[in-house]
């Protein structure tokens, strides 16, 4: 059974690896837990406010395992989440919402990108920012402002490692980071336009298409994305539209993923509706309903695991192992959801449930 806090839903989980720990952000530290039995094995104690990322480190093998984490009290910290212990500690002095890890193979320096809040700012409306730090040692130099926003926004980092992006309203912007690697220049901006709010997007795994989904159901696929500024609909100057639509759902998609091959997109809705697309032909197949709302969608990186596996807040309260092809239940475990500063007891905690699906 796993019990956490509040951010064991308003926070994505991570699988190690090798596929058989689950890393699990659970207030103030990140608990680690076994894939196969449910029980915890370890937690990672440091920060001292909620935990808003947690990231393996795919450097991971069989003798170490590392992990990046990230909080509101503007730590990020690198783990070895095994024994565990913590290997290294920066302090960007800003709350951190979310953060990506630009791998070594695309920049030779170490580099995060975050998106924080500063109240310091001169404008009065854009208190969000998305930075870049060169995590050297501390003290950390201030960092580099990218873009500046009403409210903070999760990142999303490509597969390569060498784009990432954020939706902002109607648009969503990339940035190229093997561009900006050298400390002396800012990464590329490209910028994709939409007429309707863009609520999730997911890039391929290894080509330059992203997919996003928007509030009223519908499924965009940009190609040839990171060449400048594209638009969802025809324009004079572009007679051809810049992007296919998927049209199926009927409410905001929430949860969107292609398959580890690229050939598939997972995209699903708050009512638990979860559609496979073929890539190439626009094709749909309806998988088994999840009869609550679809928060995450988060693959694996072993190989042995032909998809990965989907992370789902549903209705019953647990977390589950689901293989989606099959529709056979391998295992759930229980994760209770406690208010922050409120000390769990039998009247004063909710009920959610994560699932976990085998896509094989």
């Amino acid at each position: 059974m796993i019990r956490g806090g509040r951010n064991n839903i308003t926070s994505a989980p991570a699988f190690s690896k090798d596929a058989k720990k689950l890393l699990l952000c659970t207030a103030n530290s990140v608990s680690v837990y076994s894939v196969a039995t449910g029980l915890k094995i370890t937690s990672l104690e440091g920060h001292t406010t909620p935990v808003t990322t947690v990231i393996v480190d795919l450097k991971s093998d069989d003798t170490f395992t590392y992990c990046w984490t990230s909080s509101l009290d503007g730590k990020i910290h690198l783990w070895e989440f095994s024994e565990p212990k913590l290997l290294k500690a920066f302090d960007t002095h800003l709350p951190i919402y979310s953060l990506v890890m630009i791998p070594s193979h695309v920049s030779c320096s170490l580099i995060a990108y975050v998106s924080v809040e500063d109240y310091s700012t001169v404008s009065k409306d854009l208190f969000a920012q998305i930075r870049r730090f060169i995590l050297i040692e501390e003290p950390l130099p201030c960092g580099d402002i990218l873009k500046e926003m009403e409210e903070p926004k999760p990142i999303v980092l490509s597969p390569s490692g060498e784009l990432f992006g954020v939706c902002h309203n109607c648009n969503i912007h990339i940035w190229n980071a093997s561009f900006g690697a050298p400390k002396h220049l800012m990464p590329k901006e490209t910028t994709l336009r939409h007429t309707q709010l863009i609520s999730v997007f997911a890039f391929h795994p290894n080509q330059k298409i992203l997919a996003a989904g928007d509030v009223t159901g519908r499924v965009l696929i940009w190609k040839d994305i990171g060449n400048g500024e594209l638009a969802s609909v025809k324009s004079e100057d572009d007679p051809e539209s810049s992007c296919t639509t998927f049209n199926w759902h009927s409410a905001e998609v929430t949860v969107l993923n292609f398959s580890s091959d690229g050939a598939l997109l997972y995209s699903g809705v708050k009512e638990g509706d979860l559609v496979v697309w073929e890539l190439d032909t626009g094709k749909k197949q309806l998988l088994p309903k999840i009869e609550s709302p679809l928060l995450y969608f988060i693959f694996s990186s072993d190989p042995t695991l032909s998809s990965g596996i989907a992370a789902l807040c549903t209705a019953n309260h647990c977390v589950q192992l689901y293989n989606l092809l099959s529709d056979h239940e391998v295992s759930e475990m229980q994760v209770q959801v406690c208010e922050r500063n409120h000390q769990p007891d039998n009247d004063g905690v909710r009920v959610r449930k994560f699932c976990f699906f085998y896509l094989t």
